[in-house]
C-alpha cells in the first residue's frame, strides 16, 4: 500500500502552497497556513474542514467545501501550464510500480490523504500510471487510518482475496508511520521527512526508489515481521 504526496509524486510543497491559496480564496483572506504538521486530520478534508472552522467559527457550507476542491484542481492545472517541470515522480517511483506488478502473491493499493481529482491529477501530471490499482482517498473519508482501511478493503475485492496475510504501507510523513504502527501494518520509509523517525538497524528507510532491490528487500523484510 502507497501513499502519493512525497511517495509517489514530488508534490509535498506545491501541494501546502496550492491549499492554502484555495482556501484563502475562498473565504477572502490573505493567507492561510496550509501545513500538515498543524492539523489533526492531516488529509485534504481534514486540513478544508479544520481551517474553515478555525477562521470562521462555523462548519463549511458543502458549497464552500466543494470550491475549495475546485480551486485546488484549478490551481493544480494552472501550475502544471505554466511549470510543468514541477510536477515530477519521485525517482525511481514508475518503474517500482511496474515492478510490484509483476510481484506473485502479492497486490498494490493507494491509500491517499488527496481527493481523488487531485490525486489523478498530480499522478498523471508526474507521468505515473496507476490504471488497475485500487485506490483510497480523502473523499472516502478525513481520517488517515479510516482512508488506509478503506483502501484495504478496496484491494481485497478487487483481487477476489479474503484476506491479506498482511499489510506494509510506504509513506514519507510521521502521520504515515504512525497510522501503519496504529493499525500494525508494516511501514517502510520514503524520503527525508520520516529518515529520523526510523530505527537505523532496521534498513526500511529508502531517500527514493532508484535501488529498487533495496526498496523490495525492505518491503519483504516488513511482510516477514
Amino acid at each position: 500500500m502507497l501513499d502519493i504526496d512525497g511517495t509517489l509524486t514530488q508534490s509535498y510543497e506545491y501541494d501546502r502552497e496550492i491549499f492554502g491559496l484555495a482556501i484563502a480564496e475562498v473565504l477572502s483572506y490573505p493567507t492561510v497556513n496550509a501545513d500538515l504538521n498543524g492539523y489533526v486530520d492531516k488529509t485534504s478534508t481534514g486540513v478544508t474542514l479544520e481551517a474553515i472552522r478555525r477562521l470562521t467559527g462555523r462548519n463549511p457550507e458543502a458549497e464552500q467545501f466543494e470550491e475549495v476542491k475546485r480551486r485546488v484542481l484549478w490551481h493544480l492545472e494552472r501550475m502544471h501550464q505554466e511549470s510543468p517541470g514541477a510536477f515530477s515522480e519521485v525517482p525511481g517511483a514508475s518503474r517500482f510500480l511496474e515492478r510490484l506488478r509483476k510481484l506473485d502473491g502479492a497486490g498494490i493499493a493507494i491509500a491517499t490523504g488527496c481527493w481523488h481529482s487531485e490525486a489523478l491529477f498530480k499522478l498523471r501530471a508526474s507521468d505515473l500510471n496507476v490504471d488497475g490499482i485500487p485506490m483510497a482517498t480523502s473523499d472516502d473519508d478525513r481520517n488517515r487510518m479510516r482512508i488506509m482501511e478503506i483502501s484495504a478493503e478496496k484491494a481485497r475485492n478487487f483481487y477476489a482475496c479474503p484476506a491479506f496475510d498482511r499489510t506494509v504501507y510506504l509513506g514519507d510523513g510521521p502521520w504515515d508511520l504512525q497510522a501503519s504502527r496504529s493499525l500494525g501494518y508494516g511501514f517502510v520509509g520514503i524520503g527525508p521527512r520520516v529518515q529520523v523517525l526510523m530505527h537505523p538497524e532496521s534498513g526500511r528507510w529508502h531517500p527514493d526508489f532508484l535501488e529498487i532491490e533495496a526498496v523490495l528487500a525492505s518491503v519483504a523484510a516488513a511482510l516477514r515481521l
